[in-house]
């Protein structure tokens, strides 16, 4: 044991060392800079459990903030319709759990542009069938507008669990689909811009700036584990009395 202690030492101080009063890479102020942001990354602020509730807290406030008020300057200065009500929840979703399922780029990406197409084609239908309701002219409720967003509402269920992508804010935008909210073709095309803006957005401030392994396209379940907080999945650990259940329902299976 003490010879392997004494090769150790010896390798260790057969390395060149950097003379007295070098310039090291630990010493720059680039690396101090680099060091000192990635410390308030949240996937390393999460590692204090102290603070961690905290932590998610304040980052849900700024990126939430950020986010509408980035795209609602956009719209501003862009003159675009980039502001839809189904934002605010995706937006809320996608900070507060963005490891989870509902978060993942694909599942919000395809849920509201397939939400839209269900619920203008919904409107379209029966506007054709019932041309007296005037379903583009009023936004009165009558019976053909009931049965509109009624199946709207119905075929965008089955799309997001047909296609594996349930998002739920997206049942808000086949709802003001099918109100007839998309009634121009800048509206219509608007709307995957705002979406794939908020991602892009999701993306900076989860991955690059929150140090979050935030996925790129599908859901990774890996990083849901890791973080089951940030995948909606609450906390994992099991209690003391649950330990103590379990223990015994071992022993009598045994």
């Amino acid at each position: 044991m003490d010879r392997q202690r004494f090769e150790k030492l010896a390798k260790k101080q057969a390395q060149p060392q950097p003379p007295r009063g070098a310039a090291t890479p630990q010493s720059s102020r680039l690396y101090r800079l680099v060091a000192f942001f990635t410390q308030m990354q949240l996937g390393y602020l999460l590692r204090d459990t102290k603070h961690s509730k905290l932590a998610v807290r304040i980052f849900v406030f700024i990126e939430g903030l950020a986010a509408l008020a980035i795209i609602s300057t956009a719209a501003f200065l862009a003159k675009l319709p980039l502001l839809f009500p189904p934002l605010g929840p995706s937006a809320f979703i996608l900070f507060r759990t963005p490891l989870s399922r509902a978060a993942a780029p694909r599942s919000v990406f395809l849920a509201h542009n397939m939400a839209m197409v269900i619920g203008i084609v919904m409107l379209n239908l029966f506007a054709f069938l019932y041309p007296e309701a005037d379903l583009h002219g009023s936004d009165a409720l009558n019976w053909p507008r009931i049965f509109a967003l009624s199946l709207a509402m119905g075929f965008t269920s089955l799309g997001m669990i047909m296609f594996n992508c349930a998002h739920p804010p997206a049942a808000a935008t086949t709802l003001i689909a099918a109100m007839g909210y998309f009634s121009t073709p800048l509206q219509i095309a608007a709307l995957p811009v705002a979406v794939a803006l908020l991602l892009l957005q999701a993306f900076i401030f989860n991955r690059l700036l929150g140090g979050l392994p935030f996925p790129v396209w599908t859901f990774d379940p890996k990083a849901a584990r890791e973080y089951p907080d940030l995948a909606g999945l609450g906390d994992q650990k099991t209690g003391h009395w649950e330990q103590i259940a379990g223990k015994v329902f071992q022993r009598r299976r045994k």
